[in-house]
């Protein structure tokens, strides 16, 4: 298998702060892959790979999100550590109902799911965005990739160059500003802007691959889709 067997999830407020729901997704995707590595990251974690990569322009880009959007920082950081290592990214509400070594295919470099395709027909309207100008989105709630190929690459270029560029005016804020500036959006047209697609495998829907996205996993904290604050924050 070319990717690497690893797991990587992100919750930038620690594991303390997971619900019930998803630590039960932890658990079941933990339990399905049991031959797989399980890497977890906090902002602690988050700092110590920035701080070991020595890569100022990286570590700049993730502290200049603004902290409250966990969403884009969690975004930006699963680029860069799928780009360092491989592996397999999940969202933490999100799990396999069986094993990965069944849903990758040996020579997969990378994998790519779309929500168009659910079985019961659950998620036809998700992914779909003017601003990309080819298809529906790429999901990346769930990465499987192998680690420094051109796509993820371009991912982590794009995405830098959106916060580096970022003002409300042009990205927005909120739920869509975080899609355009770090989330589906950017990483579906860095992906397609390359024009070549050596090495992907598009799977089709995730469900129907045995990959689940749990939608019913509440919080009691404002969710980014009711903020108005900048995305990123300037000095």
């Amino acid at each position: 298998m070319k990717i690497p067997k690893i797991i990587h999830q992100i919750n930038t407020l620690g594991i303390q702060s997971s619900t019930k729901n998803e630590l039960q997704a932890m658990s079941e995707l933990k339990c399905n892959n049991i031959d797989w590595e399980y890497r977890f990251y906090d902002e602690q974690q988050i700092f110590l790979f920035l701080f070991g990569n020595d890569n100022q322009r990286y570590m700049d880009a993730y502290y200049s999100i603004n902290p409250v959007y966990g969403a884009a920082r969690a975004d930006y950081f699963r680029y860069l550590i799928i780009r360092e290592f491989g592996g397999a990214y999940f969202d933490v509400k999100s799990y396999t109902t069986t094993s990965l070594n069944k849903i990758i295919q040996p020579d997969d470099e990378m994998v790519i799911f779309k929500w168009q395709g659910h079985p019961e027909l659950s998620y036809e309207g998700y992914g779909i965005h003017s601003e990309i100008k080819k298809g529906t989105e790429h999901q990346q709630w769930n990465i499987l990739s192998t680690p420094n190929n051109k796509y993820i690459n371009n991912v982590v270029e794009r995405v830098t160059q959106h916060i580096e560029n970022y003002t409300p005016e042009k990205y927005g804020v909120g739920m869509y500003g975080v899609l355009r500036t770090t989330g589906p959006i950017a990483y579906t047209n860095a992906i397609n802007e390359l024009n070549c697609y050596d090495g992907i495998r598009f799977a089709g829907n995730n469900a129907v691959n045995h990959v689940i996205y749990a939608k019913n996993h509440y919080r009691t904290s404002k969710h980014y889709s009711q903020l108005y604050e900048p995305i990123i924050l300037r000095e």
